[in-house]
């Protein structure tokens, strides 16, 4: 499982880097968001929080960008039964492909993307530090700002199934924010 998540990752990863031929632009982003899981089980035991990312597309074709990015979710609660402190910390991994409506200085998109999820979570009981392989849905609006800055109102749907111990659960869940970047 590591070596195809390892595959998938890299082939991503130079989808994105090996395509400059093709490129009309690259942008670079940093982005804030509000994560809010679906699974009610994490929802009970985490709630929502703040995630923080980044994020680079390499526009090809007209409307066509890849892109591939990352964010960083950590969250504090307590155990269900045994009312114990746990944390928990999400690191996805993604990488995809967007579609922009329009070339105009206001762009609607969609994207559908593959990811690693990353996650780590420690109690008292014990610690689980493992990754899996997720999907992600995008949609959002960039607006240009001034020159090559622009700002990126943005909203994922993840989906990444684990199953830490004998549990299964869902590390997925909507992700809504804004992003700054700058395009070269």
């Amino acid at each position: 499982m590591a070596k195809k998540t390892t595959m998938i990752l890299v082939l991503a990863s130079l989808a994105v880097w090996s395509a400059p031929a093709l490129a009309g632009s690259i942008s670079v982003e940093g982005k804030g968001s509000y994560f809010l899981p679906t699974e009610k089980a994490f929802k009970d035991i985490y709630g929502g929080g703040i995630s923080y990312g980044a994020e680079i597309g390499m526009g090809f074709l007209g409307r066509l960008s890849l892109w591939i990015g990352g964010d960083y979710y950590r969250g504090k609660g307590k155990l269900t039964f045994t009312g114990e402190e746990t944390k928990i910390e999400i690191m996805p991994l993604c990488a995809g492909i967007r579609y922009a409506f329009s070339n105009s200085s206001i762009r609607p998109y969609v994207g559908i993307g593959v990811g690693y999820f990353q996650y780590k979570e420690s109690n008292p009981i014990g610690s689980i530090n493992k990754g899996n392989l997720g999907l992600v849905a995008k949609l959002g609006l960039t607006a240009k700002i001034a020159g090559p800055l622009f700002a990126d109102l943005q909203a994922d749907y993840t989906n990444c199934s684990a199953k830490p111990a004998d549990i299964k659960a869902d590390l997925g869940g909507i992700r809504a924010g804004i992003g700054l970047g700058i395009t070269f």
